[in-house]
């Protein structure tokens, strides 16, 4: 390759850098990720083509997921009952999201940049739109019921005691911060994908197994990553409805975080999601994130788990873009200590300001104001794009 990136000698790298460092963290801390967004502003501060501004974009995601986790992964949430980002609900996530970009990416190669961009621009007003509806019902909540808060810890100190050893067990085990089953299965899923690209092979990645790229083989292992990902799904929901049946025989009243009640949607978006995130360049989180705000999942929490599925989807895309010779280390090891750097720093001090004005809208606000820019940024960059290659914004293209 023969991008380089500017020298850490002139002032002006830096000022870029702190800017782009403080995007992906804004936008890490509001649970989207932030690829459409940062990669427009890195091509201007950078003066890399979309194609390397895109690639760049996925180091600054994976070092901002790894940031944002180094400072939540200890968190728990409110009442201290369980972890911050609910791996649970990202193990049912990752499997169709993964299979959800293999044919967003297809659909993507396929479709003219013009009509991309046109859809991402639609969706992001979608997201916009319907997390502003719901930043809304928060915040007068927040207004109105200060004081429930308070009524309920001591509701739940009282009962404590009158537990029952099996509901006691249950609890003890979703307590754990780092619970080795749910982490397991989210391994397994980013395993098996990685493990099926390398057989099939890229456009730029030869298949291990000599399989033609485009060919027979090649749709049937994308076949098989399906398979396997609506396998894993109906697993875990058999598994779900086993352990929600043993709580409620144990006693357990849920609180309103019963995972079956967000199951569903969760694998109706995830999928969606996927698609999305492949055909446009979207994290996942875009979708996820207002869904499960919707859903009535606490904003932290939301943005915490979503940011945390960013960490692997990135992670493959960075995986497959550094066998083909796609990056430097030194390139790789920069961006991705500005977004992990940037990222640590702003989501501690939204941590700071949600715990001084006990608002956990602002993370919504957070996630309002990236979106906003998004849309501003994104009409500019591809009237540009336009302007300077007309006929390649309207061609489509293979869908290999």
């Amino acid at each position: 390759m023969d991008y380089e990136l500017p020298s850490l000698y002139e002032p002006f790298t830096w000022i870029s850098y702190a800017i782009l460092g403080s995007l992906v963290g804004l936008a890490q801390a509001g649970g989207i990720g932030g690829g459409p967004i940062v990669s427009p502003v890195m091509m201007v501060l950078l003066g890399c083509s979309s194609k390397q501004a895109i690639w760049n974009t996925y180091i600054m995601l994976f070092g901002g997921s790894i940031g944002n986790f180094a400072r939540l992964g200890r968190e728990r949430i409110q009442d201290g009952s369980t972890p911050l980002i609910n791996y649970q609900l990202v193990q049912i996530t990752l499997p169709l999201l993964l299979a959800g970009a293999i044919l967003g990416v297809a659909t993507g190669k396929w479709l003219p940049k013009l009509m991309i961009v046109i859809f991402l621009f639609a969706i992001l007003l979608n997201v916009f739109l319907k997390t502003k509806s719901v930043y809304q019902k928060i915040r007068e909540k927040e207004r109105n019921d200060l004081l429930i808060q308070v009524e309920m810890k001591d509701l739940v100190l009282s009962e404590n005691n009158r537990q029952p050893q099996d509901l006691q067990q249950q609890q003890e085990k979703e307590q754990q911060l780092y619970p080795i089953e749910n982490l397991k299965e989210i391994a397994l899923s980013v395993i098996i994908v990685v493990a099926l690209t390398l057989l099939k092979g890229a456009a730029t990645i030869p298949s291990i197994l000599g399989i033609d790229y485009c060919g027979y083989g090649f749709h049937c292992i994308n076949f098989i990553i399906f398979a396997i990902g609506f396998y894993n799904v109906k697993r875990y929901r058999q598994q779900i409805r086993k352990e929600e049946e043993l709580k409620e025989a144990v006693g357990n009243d849920f609180q309103g975080d019963k995972i079956g009640n967000v199951f569903e949607i969760t694998v109706k978006s995830s999928m969606k999601a996927g698609f999305l995130g492949g055909l446009v360049g979207l994290g996942g989180g875009v979708v996820l994130t207002p869904v499960w705000l919707e859903t009535g999942i606490n904003p932290p929490r939301a943005a915490a788990s979503a940011t945390f599925t960013v960490m692997f989807t990135s992670f493959i895309s960075v995986f497959i873009i550094a066998l083909s010779g796609g990056y430097h280390i030194s390139q790789f090891l920069i961006l991705a200590s500005v977004s992990g750097c940037g990222s640590y720093l702003v989501a501690g001090i939204l941590k700071r300001l949600v715990k001084k004005y006990k608002r956990e809208s602002i993370i919504i606000q957070v996630l309002l104001i990236v979106i906003a820019f998004g849309l501003i940024v994104l009409p500019l960059q591809s009237i540009k794009d336009v302007y300077y290659n007309p006929l390649s914004s309207i061609q489509f293209g293979r869908l290999c």
